[in-house]
């Protein structure tokens, strides 16, 4: 596979773009994430490596740095997970290879943290599946998503929920934040075991319907999507992780133990497919029983 210049990855480097909710740590290296999609069809390789091209502008020549030899390990698989969020036309964005969260490092306390990873954010379409929302923008109720009922992805304890906070309205990211743990806005963790933590972030406030310690079951109804924390408007941000800290984590794959196929956003409607144990492309509008 060749990456040309456009199509890199951020590459993190030194000085970290600061932000108000805590310290980066200084780095000495150059950090980026590469992803090597391999159809299914093709023998899965044995040995990895890479090799970097760079210009020298001020010599005028051509640096070439090789090494990162490794063997990819194929023993693993991601953890099939019911959805947290059920209905017709569902869009999932910034998921995996076309999001954002795949590539966003936190440098903090000499380690380096990857709990976005695979994180996704998610929208509900209308019928005609062409629109987002009917009426303001500025306006939560407006949005076809909010306050629909979220569920648990799979059987758990609730680990921990932040409650409380105001909420956005609409697009309009008007409530301040001033932690780093407000911008998952009212969350909930919950621990669906073997180190594995599901997130549902942006909540509407007191909408919960579990407290911390209970032990619920797949499928249980446990809160509200809403639009508080960093949230442009009203949506879902889910994400699973080795680790009970939204950001200080690592994000780990997952896949839906079943949904519907509908449509293309780029294309339109397709024959309803039924699809098992994967997670779609982002431009899939999907369904959940």
């Amino acid at each position: 596979m060749t990456i040309t210049q456009p199509d890199l990855p951020f590459i993190n480097k030194e000085p970290l773009e600061p932000n108000p909710y805590f310290a980066y740590d200084q780095i000495s290296s150059y950090y980026l994430s590469i992803q090597l999609p391999i159809p299914l069809d093709q023998t899965k390789p044995a040995r990895i490596s890479h090799r970097f091209m760079f210009r020298d502008t001020i010599q005028q020549k051509e640096v070439i740095v090789e090494g990162g030899v490794f063997t990819p390990r194929l023993g693993e698989t991601p953890v099939a997970i019911s959805s947290p969020v059920k209905g017709n036309n569902w869009l999932f964005v910034n998921q995996s290879t076309l999001g954002y969260h795949f590539f966003r490092l936190f440098f903090v306390d000499g380690k380096i943290y990857r709990g976005e990873r695979f994180a996704f954010d998610n929208a509900q379409l209308n019928d005609e599946m062409d629109n987002l929302l009917n009426g303001d923008p500025k306006v939560n109720e407006s949005y076809f998503n909010y306050k629909d009922t979220l569920y648990a992805v799979a059987d758990g304890i609730v680990h921990s929920i932040k409650d409380g906070r105001a909420e956005n309205n609409g697009d309009a990211q008007d409530v301040p934040l001033n932690t780093v743990d407000e911008l998952g806005g009212n969350y909930l963790v919950l621990n669906i075991g073997d180190g594995q933590y599901a997130f549902y972030a942006h909540c509407v406030p007191h909408s919960f319907m579990v407290k911390e310690g209970d032990n619920v079951k797949e499928g249980n109804p446990i809160g509200l999507l809403g639009n508080s924390g960093n949230s442009t408007a009203p949506h879902l941000h889910f994400e699973i992780a080795d680790g009970p800290d939204l950001l200080f984590s690592n994000g780990l794959p997952f896949v839906f133990k079943k949904y519907t196929k509908m449509a293309d956003f780029e294309t339109g409607p397709i024959t309803p497919t039924v699809v098992a144990n994967a997670m779609m492309e982002q431009i899939s509008i999907v369904s959940f029983e």
